[in-house]
């Protein structure tokens, strides 16, 4: 059964029961039972999150944030005490019950050839978006050293034809309209629209010149956010985005 309160946070992460600890998006990926748990729940009541892993990624919280909106909560993508508190009203209707279909997708932690393989420079044009093309890179580089995605300030040489730049933007930003723009609004439907994007501008760039996209967040954090609100919301966007890149690739 679900814990009744959030009382700590100082277990190790196959410790917790669900409902023991707030579970959100972050790196390194929150883990145990407890996530499994709250995975196993999610995808029987028919939020699919990528299949009963015991890690907290991209998928589950996109999972999470689903029923969250279903349940009238506000889709923050984080678990706690309101999350916890449905999930043990429904408890008989997920306990013991069949998973959804999973929905298949590459993680980029198993994406490391594809990292290596394709040169990406991510670039943003102001602060937060600077850090979520600064947050990719660094997840890039964790996962492959050999990785040729970077962003624009740890850029060594010009950019050439063999080289892909991604402008990360926000919603108002604008962007030169010959430039294809991704809008980043359904993590479902993001690796097909980079491809097709990157399709389009390799259609429309003459020979010897980089390929050009934009990628359009869906937010970005405002002036007022406190430092934490902004890191947690640009690890976010780099996760999603670097998973996206690497089934784009792939």
């Amino acid at each position: 059964m679900i814990s009744e309160t959030i009382h700590r946070q100082d277990k190790e992460g196959d410790q917790f029961e669900l409902g023991e600890r707030l579970l959100y998006l972050r790196t390194p990926n929150f883990a145990g039972k407890d996530v499994e748990a709250l995975q196993t729940a999610l995808g029987a009541l028919g939020f699919a999150c990528g299949g009963v892993s015991g890690t907290f990624g991209a998928y589950t919280e996109g999972a999470l944030r689903k029923f969250q909106l279903n349940m009238g909560l506000v889709p923050d993508g984080i678990a706690g005490v309101n999350t916890y508190a449905i999930l043990r009203n429904l408890h008989n209707a997920w306990m013991d019950k069949p998973q959804v279909e999973e929905r298949a997708y590459m993680g980029f932690a198993r994406a490391a050839d594809v990292l290596e393989h394709h040169a990406v420079c991510l670039f943003g044009t102001e602060g937060f978006t600077r850090k979520v093309a600064s947050y990719m890179s660094n997840l890039a580089m964790a996962t492959n050293p050999r990785s040729k995605m970077v962003s624009a300030e740890t850029l060594l040489v010009p950019p050439d034809a063999d080289m892909l730049l991604a402008h990360i933007v926000g919603p108002d930003d604008k962007t030169d309209p010959s430039v294809p723009r991704v809008l980043c609004d359904d993590a479902s439907a993001l690796a097909k629209r980079i491809s097709a994007a990157v399709d389009a501008a390799r259609a429309k760039t003459g020979e010897g010149e980089p390929l050009r996209i934009a990628l359009e967040l869906s937010g970005v954090a405002g002036s007022d956010a406190v430092a934490e609100e902004v890191d947690r919301m640009a690890h976010h966007d780099a996760i999603l985005l670097l998973d996206a890149f690497c089934m784009a690739f792939s």
